[in-house]
C-alpha cells in the first residue's frame, strides 16, 4: 500500500474518532476542551517522531539499545494560544541534542497550521 493510501486512510479514521468526541462537545467549554485535547495530541505525537528520527529509531526498539543516545524522560511545557493553555509533554534524550522544530525554546503562540505544513508537508 502506497504512503498516500496510508495517510487517507488514516485522516479518515481520524475524521470518524474526531466526529464521535465531537458529538459529545454540545458547548463551547467541552468543544474548546476536545479542541485542546486534540491539539495536545497532534503536538506529542509529532515531537514523538522528532525523536525518532532524532535518535534513528523508534520508541520501544531494542536492536538499537546502547547506541549512545537514547531516551531520557518529559519534561512539560505550556503553549499559550487560540485556544486557551495546552500543556503538553516534551521528550528528552540523555546527550541533550534533541532540538524539538515544531515547538521551540521561547515559542508561547505557535502557529500549529503553519509549522505543521512546512516541518511535515501536512496539511490540517
Amino acid at each position: 500500500m502506497s504512503r498516500t493510501m496510508d495517510n487517507t486512510n488514516l485522516e479518515q479514521q481520524l475524521k470518524s474518532q474526531v466526529s464521535e468526541l465531537a458529538k459529545d462537545a454540545n458547548c463551547e467549554a467541552s468543544r474548546n476542551s476536545l479542541t485542546q485535547k486534540l491539539i495536545k495530541m497532534t503536538i506529542e505525537a509529532a515531537l514523538g517522531a522528532e525523536l525518532d528520527e532524532h535518535l534513528g529509531y523508534p520508541k520501544n526498539d531494542t536492536a538499537k539499545r546502547g547506541s549512545g543516545n537514547s531516551r531520557n524522560g518529559t519534561r512539560s511545557k505550556r503553549l499559550r494560544g487560540r485556544h486557551g493553555v495546552v500543556k503538553i509533554t516534551i521528550f528528552r534524550d540523555r546527550a541533550r541534542s534533541f532540538k524539538p522544530r515544531f515547538v521551540h525554546k521561547g515559542h508561547e503562540h505557535p502557529r500549529h497550521r503553519r509549522c505543521l505544513q512546512k516541518t511535515y508537508g501536512a496539511d490540517v
